[in-house]
């Protein structure tokens, strides 16, 4: 490309927007501004958006994934600071003055990557080639803030990275590039995270090159198969019996290091995981579970799951 694509990139202090900051900015494109969420309560008529010292750390409202990152971690604001973009802290969207202020950086494309605002309609007409979203599920099933989460809970075999232009909508506008991976037995939940960003990045820079060279046209989401899904809550974290238990030992290894703890019910007895040691696909128990100091056997159906945990008091 003779003249840099001009980007202006929105994410977040955790590891999924890491990767594809850098897959940019490795590609050569022309990186303006790292954007940030802010408390929206901090908002006022006065400062609707903060410019950020890059080494500063940042606040942020709430997730899109579940990786937290500690301020010494190398994040987006760190790679800002390396190369002297400019970090915004942004408390409200719809501002008529954060828009202009975005648009003096004349971006080509925006790029998101677990942003936790809807980016409002003027805001996604300004940049002539669209703002793009790096989703990590194979869109249009998993939609909305958690597909990891529920990639666990569902027991997929196989997960993807959606690279789609956003609309009004949540995850619903057209599909750019999408390419899918296995979820293999037994991986953690940030470790497939990490997996996912790292292909986002290569999808994210292939796709804004295709539609700046017209190489690429963006398919409509079939709306029939769409599936979505909001925020866990407690009993989506809860294990019971008639689950196999590959399920159950693939879901604790997944998202047992939430902050939100998983527990095993069966029967009128509930027990706190620690950890998913082992399962047997064929296994079989002579009763529905077995406890030998704080090692658990629960029957599943089929198999059996083989834990470490902490009897819940009733």
């Amino acid at each position: 490309m003779d003249t840099k694509l001009r980007v202006v990139f929105f994410g977040m202090a955790g590891q999924f927007s890491l990767p594809p900051l850098e897959a940019l900015l490795a590609a050569d494109f022309d990186v303006r501004a790292v954007v940030m969420a802010g408390l929206a309560e901090q908002a006022s008529a006065a400062e609707p958006f903060v410019r950020r010292q890059a080494m500063r750390p940042v606040l942020t409202l709430g997730r899109a994934l579940p990786m937290l990152a500690s301020s010494a971690e190398r994040n987006i604001v760190t790679v800002a600071a390396e190369r002297d973009i400019p970090v915004l802290e942004v408390h409200t969207l719809a501002d008529a003055r954060t828009l202009e202020m975005l648009a003096t950086f004349e971006p080509d494309a925006i790029c998101v990557a677990c942003f936790s605002r809807k980016l409002p309609p003027a805001l996604l007409r300004l940049p002539r080639l669209g703002c793009l979203n790096v989703h990590p599920s194979l869109l249009p099933d998993n939609r909305g803030p958690e597909p990891l989460f529920w990639t666990f809970q569902r027991g997929d075999q196989q997960t993807g990275v959606t690279i789609h232009l956003m609309d009004e909508g949540f995850d619903s506008g057209p599909i750019v590039l999408q390419e899918r991976i296995r979820v293999p037995d037994g991986i953690a939940e940030a470790e497939l995270e990490r997996q996912l960003a790292r292909l986002g990045g290569l999808l994210l820079v292939r796709a804004v090159q295709g539609l700046a060279n017209d190489t690429i046209q963006p398919t409509r989401q079939y709306e029939l198969q769409a599936t979505g899904y909001s925020f866990p809550r407690p009993d989506d974290f809860i294990v019971t019996p008639d689950r196999s238990a590959r399920w159950a030992y693939n879901f604790i290894r997944g998202v047992g290091m939430r902050t939100e703890p998983v527990s095993i019910a069966v029967g009128d007895q509930m027990f706190r995981v620690v950890a998913a040691l082992d399962f047997d696909e064929q296994g079989a128990l002579s009763s529905s579970w077995q406890i030998e100091d704080d090692e658990l056997w629960l029957q599943c159906t089929p198999g059996v799951l083989h834990a470490r945990v902490l009897p819940v008091a009733s």
